[in-house]
């Protein structure tokens, strides 16, 4: 028996339909949906592009959209085909062209293996088909969804850019061709129409097609034709005729002779032997509920059975609480906290501010960064210029100020000197504040940099100023300027195709400040630009290929990371969050910013990223709540010992810069690492337990890290980190109410812990335990359960400085075969430390 059987809840009925087949062939074709097909039992002979691949069990493999594939049965089988929308599936990955590369025969590695773990869980719950399994059918879909984007996604941006920077050649104007037809295939296409679109003439086009694809132009557009006509006679009731029509035939008969002529039979001949082999029936929900009937979908339950049995679920450090995991202290690596080396303060002026200067002595206190970060500083805030006398005047008495505490607090200053505006944003796309600074002509500018450099060095010193970091910021609609030379530079710029008319501004600016720079404090670090990965990641390679050309390079290239994934190509999204799917987006950004860096000759550039954090949001939450710590943790765990990242400035430490007049409560959901009472965050209590690591890294894992001071002492620091859910993302940022902010994960399960550290040193070892959740150290939760009123006294600001802190308590073991085991279970978003150090005389 051969066939196919569709079956699938109708929530997701316009973005997915799930089919289950058995012994089933089919003649090449095409069609519009992206086609997964996953094999469940015996071999399946697939053939995508001229290409063969033989599928065994639990192999899969992607047909892009358009593309010519057959499928052919030999023996007995099953194999489930999973096709998806393309225009859903385009709109809700934001992305116009979608290309996959997903083939597990050609791909090894434990993505396949959470793809597999995914389909097999989503069909389980098709096959239940009961109406309290919609929900969670429609997130495994989603997840499904996620894992081909992260994955096997292969991202246009780059291929534009290449196309951009290189020029077009043959293979750019055949695609270009190619991509006409296989767009407007059902029109009546002529050689002359696609020959005058291209601005080429009809006997050059009619030759040139013929060269590079080895067939004449109306053979090709046949084919196409051909192909999406084959998948409607199969997969549709449409009269034949109809079918012909609709897929660019000019009639029956053009259909016949050209179907004729590539399989050897007609179209109704094809039809009725494809329906005496399998008549395709859509199976209802009482039809399923009797599955003994039919044996594929019986088969398929047999098997989600079995391989059900076996699944782990969840992710954690162990299966139960007697398996453990063993860390092995043996050969170690040194690594250097890069996470606490910046320390994001934000604008100028709002570092003069006492309340401010109190925070980052707090900050200084329990964490200690090395460098702070602030812009603005030529600001018209600062006062700096006067101008009343006709000519311009110095005043740095307030920059001063600012500078004198940073260096009495030992932050050495870490200046942006772009003239970045002060933002406070509320979600993407909606910002309360902007607060810029006037324009100022290159020559004025350069004027006001060695007039401060140089009193700087009187000041302070060179010695001192030659530690300093400066960083030019360049904006995305270039920097502002009333000179004329600068207008007219800009304007030839535009002229020139092969250039990026705001890099060249940008490295014009750049290489008159760092040649001041060099003259005044040659050991002073200058670079920038501040790139934000999440607006711009796309034209990293052109900005360091373009700036390897030139004279005077970067000492350190600036980066902004916000898992953000925005639309450039307006094409319009109907999921209004904008936050990326991908848990490990810091990472993956920076291993391609690496591979960037590689690329152009720049692989020893120093690498900072001067901002990062979940969200640009200054009204969020999730910046209150124990989730952050988690976050924070999680990604500068995973990131440790990789990139070779010099500075990560968390963004940002006090919400004094986030203050306006919609937030006059405790909380705002400012992004600060202090609300603006001074009151210690979750974030702030993440930073002081990664403190606590030592020098030497021993093990990490998923979920944890194990490092080691000098003597016996052991560190170990967990977390149970949770992504957001699916329905997360249908709806605007900061739309969640205060009392559901842990309502958006993925799950509420516990970590269960159970670590054995192997190859430690008998003796008594005093353990210290902290824990960071909802229950200690969280500011949102204690101030939820206060009530969440917007009247807080002084007195009670000074209650939450003293609950909200992680608690912790001491134990005594003793070690006698070398090994110790902890054990725990984690809350959701806990963090949890343990310090493990051998009491003196206690051998």
């Amino acid at each position: 028996m051969s066939g196919t059987r569709i079956f699938q809840t109708s929530i997701d009925s316009k973005l997915i339909t799930v089919s289950v087949m058995n012994n089933k062939s089919n003649l090449e074709h095409a069609h519009r949906d992206i086609e997964l097909i996953y094999m469940i039992k015996g071999q399946l002979q697939v053939k995508i592009k001229g290409n063969t691949y033989h599928l065994n069990q639990a192999d899969f493999i992607l047909v892009n959209s358009n593309d010519f594939h057959s499928f052919h049965s030999e023996k007995d089988n099953l194999f489930i085909v999973f096709h998806f929308n393309y225009l859903e599936l385009g709109s809700l990955l934001a992305q116009k062209n979608l290309v996959f590369t997903c083939n597990s025969m050609e791909q090894s590695d434990s993505s396949n293996q959470e793809l597999r773990t995914t389909i097999e869980e989503l069909l389980s719950l098709y096959m239940l088909q009961r109406h309290d399994s919609e929900v969670e059918a429609l997130e495994k879909t989603f997840k499904l969804i996620t894992l081909l984007k992260l994955h096997y996604l292969k991202s246009t941006n780059q291929l534009e850019i290449k196309s951009y920077s290189s020029g077009k050649g043959q293979n750019d104007r055949l695609m270009e061709i190619v991509e006409y037809i296989e767009s407007n295939y059902r029109e009546p296409l002529t050689l002359e129409e696609v020959a005058g679109l291209h601005y080429i003439s009809v006997p050059y086009l009619s030759k040139f097609f013929k060269k590079q694809t080895g067939k004449t132009f109306s053979q090709y557009v046949n084919e196409i034709r051909l192909a999406h006509a084959v998948n409607e006679l199969v997969n549709s009731n449409k009269p034949i005729t109809r079918i012909a029509l609709d897929n660019g035939f000019p009639n029956l008969a053009a259909f016949n002779r050209v179907f004729n002529e590539s399989y050897q039979l007609k179209p109704v001949e094809y039809r009725k032997k494809m329906s005496d082999r399998a008549e395709i029936e859509e199976v209802s929900s009482n039809e399923i509920s009797n599955l003994e009937t039919n044996e594929a979908l019986t088969e398929l339950r047999h098997y989600l059975k079995s391989t059900g049995d076996k699944s782990v679920q969840g992710l954690s450090l162990s299966r139960n609480a007697e398996d453990n995991e063993i860390v092995k202290v043996g050969k170690t690596d040194a690594f250097v906290k890069y996470w606490n080396r910046l320390l994001n303060i934000g604008y100028a002026k709002d570092l003069l501010n006492s309340d401010m200067q109190e925070h980052i002595k707090l900050l200084q206190s329990e964490i200690g960064f090395t460098h702070a970060r602030f812009w603005g500083l030529f600001g018209d805030d600062m006062l700096l210029e006067d101008r009343s006398g006709g000519t311009i005047d110095y005043n740095f008495s307030n920059a001063n100020k600012l500078l004198d505490f940073l260096i009495k607090n030992k932050l050495k200053p870490f200046i942006e000197l772009g003239p970045k505006p002060k933002i406070i944003q509320k979600a993407i796309g909606d910002t309360l504040v902007v607060q810029t600074t006037s324009d100022r002509t290159l020559g004025e500018w350069h004027n006001l940099v060695t007039a401060f450099l140089l009193q700087c060095i009187e000041r302070y010193g060179i010695e001192e100023v030659e530690t300093w970091y400066f960083e030019l910021w360049r904006p995305m609609d270039e920097l502002n300027s009333k000179a004329e030379e600068e207008k007219d530079f800009l304007a030839k710029m535009k002229n020139n195709q092969n250039q990026d008319p705001h890099f060249d501004g940008y490295f014009k600016i750049f290489s008159e400040f760092k040649k001041t720079a060099q003259e005044l404090v040659p050991g002073a670090k200058v670079g920038g630009c501040g790139l934000s990965m999440d607006l711009e990641g796309d034209k990293l390679d052109l900005l360091l290929e373009q700036w390897k050309q030139e004279e005077i390079l970067p000492d350190f290239l600036s980066i902004y990371l916000y898992p953000i994934e925005i639309n450039r190509d307006k094409y319009r999204v109907p999921v209004k969050n904008l936050h990326s799917t991908n848990p490990h987006y810091v990472l993956n950004k920076l291993n391609d910013v690496r591979k960037s860096l590689k690329k152009t000759g720049f692989e020893n550039l120093e690498l900072n990223v001067t901002e990062w954090n979940i969200s640009i949001s200054n009204r969020n939450f999730l910046n209150d709540s124990s989730f952050k710590a988690s976050y924070m943790v999680k990604n500068i765990v995973e990131n440790l010992n990789q990139n070779q990242v010099k500075m990560m400035g968390y963004w940002l430490s006090s919400d004094i810069f986030s203050d306006f007049r919609d937030s006059k409560n405790i909380l705002h959901g400012g992004a600060g690492l202090v609300t603006k009472n001074g009151i210690k965050k979750p974030s702030f209590h993440a930073f002081v337990l990664l403190k606590q690591l030592g020098e030497i890294l021993v093990a990490k894992g998923d979920n944890y890290i194990v490092t080691k001071k000098s003597g016996d002492r052991y560190q170990i620091l967990c977390f149970n980190y949770k992504h957001f859910n699916y329905s997360y993302y249908l709806h605007p940022e900061g739309s969640t109410g205060i009392h559901e902010q842990y309502d958006i994960f993925e799950n509420n399960e516990p970590l269960i812990l159970s670590l054995e550290i192997h190859g430690i040193a008998n003796g008594k070892y005093r353990v210290k335990e902290l824990k960071l959740n909802r229950d200690y150290g969280s500011v949102l939760d204690e101030w939820l359960k206060f009530g969440a009123v917007d009247d807080i006294k002084s007195d009670e600001v000074d209650y939450f400085k003293q609950i909200c802190v992680p608690t912790m308590k001491v134990e005594h073991s003793l070690v006698e075969n070398h090994s110790i085991v902890l054990r725990g279970e984690l809350q959701p978003h806990e963090v949890r430390l343990f310090e493990l150090n051998l009491l003196f005389g206690e051998r």
